[in-house]
């Protein structure tokens, strides 16, 4: 076994709950397992699991939304998963999208970057125990140091926002700690550095004090077109049942045809076919284990600072240890 890299790698488990594959993660010098929610498990329900199971990979919520919860609500799950693993708390925040935050939790869809901004600030003032009350757009809360029988250990929690469009990067560079993006096409990604460093000039910020930490749609076999098939299935479901969100940037890159026909597409299998290598490879790293180590080493060129490992949605438990084994940082 070669020596631990010092290139910084993480993992997502989307809605995968499996404390045995983040004790692999953790073993293989993984920097942090992160979970999703969506209509799923509660993010820090499962974290807090994982937790349990682990000592030094940290932790990230991959992400929960602004809408859902309230933003003290929010402090006090980040804080107690916090507290429970010795301080490796990562707090992702997003605005989702209509199909989950009307969809499934029944709310409007309204001003997601008013309130992402919001809650950033309220975030934090909960977190450092601020005294005074706050007259928000969306939380007006009396006082914001509620810690009346437990004190956070910590006064910061990293806090990562899933921005897309233009605007909310530059809210992400003004704001945040982070940027978590998802299905982000490579090609579009100088411009929206641009952006990031467009926010953080807003507040005085170095950009290169954000942490770019990029979701990777990594699809690993020893067949190649296996892997292929997997990788593109995964990108056909974002593109057809979340309209309106995934599409744009995809589209904004170029492939506004490709993705014009697989949203025209009867079936899943007639999408896959307008699914070119090209559209593909902006999306995502697939192909065998020495094929996407490379590409993966071209998304870390690319200025992705924290690369997050993912299968696609459709992996089962061994494909998804594969990815896992593959990207590892003690990789020999």
């Amino acid at each position: 076994m070669t020596a631990p890299s010092t290139e910084r790698t993480g993992v997502l488990f989307a809605l995968r709950d499996d404390p045995s594959l983040v004790q692999l993660a953790e073993e293989l010098g993984y920097e942090s397992a992160w979970s999703a929610e969506g209509q799923g498990k509660s993010a820090f329900g499962k974290l807090e699991r994982w937790a349990v199971h682990t000592s030094t990979i940290r932790l990230g919520t991959g992400i929960v939304n602004v809408f859902s919860r309230t933003p003290a609500a929010l402090a006090q799950e980040a804080a107690t998963l916090d507290a429970h693993s010795d301080g490796r708390a990562i707090l992702g925040l997003g605005v989702a999208h209509p199909g989950v935050v009307e969809g499934f939790h029944g709310l409007p869809f309204e001003r997601p970057l008013a309130r992402m901004d919001e809650y950033i600030g309220l975030l934090r003032r909960y977190l450092a125990g601020v005294a005074e009350p706050f007259d928000g757009e969306f939380c007006s809360p009396e006082r914001t140091s509620f810690w009346d029988a437990f004190q956070p250990p910590r006064a910061e929690i990293p806090i990562y926002n899933a921005a897309l469009g233009p605007a909310n990067i530059r809210l992400t560079g003004q704001f945040a700690d982070g940027w978590l993006p998802n299905l982000y096409p490579l090609d579009a990604f100088d411009e929206a550095l641009d952006q990031l460093r467009v926010g953080a000039e807003r507040a005085g910020r170095d950009v290169d004090d954000i942490d770019v930490a990029m979701y990777v749609l990594t699809a690993v076999d020893d067949d190649a077109d296996v892997a292929r098939r997997l990788a593109a299935e995964h990108v056909v479901y974002y593109l057809r049942d979340i309209p309106g969100y995934y599409d744009r940037p995809a589209a904004e890159a170029g492939f506004a045809d490709e993705v014009q026909s697989v949203k025209a597409a009867d079936s899943t299998a007639e999408a896959l076919e307008h699914v070119s290598d090209g559209f593909l490879d902006t999306l995502a790293v697939w192909g065998t284990p020495d094929e996407t180590r490379t590409r993966l080493a071209a998304i870390r060129e690319a200025g992705v600072d924290l690369p997050i490992v993912r299968a696609p949605t459709a992996a089962d438990r061994d494909q998804a240890e594969r990815v896992v084994r593959t990207f590892a940082p003690t990789h020999s």
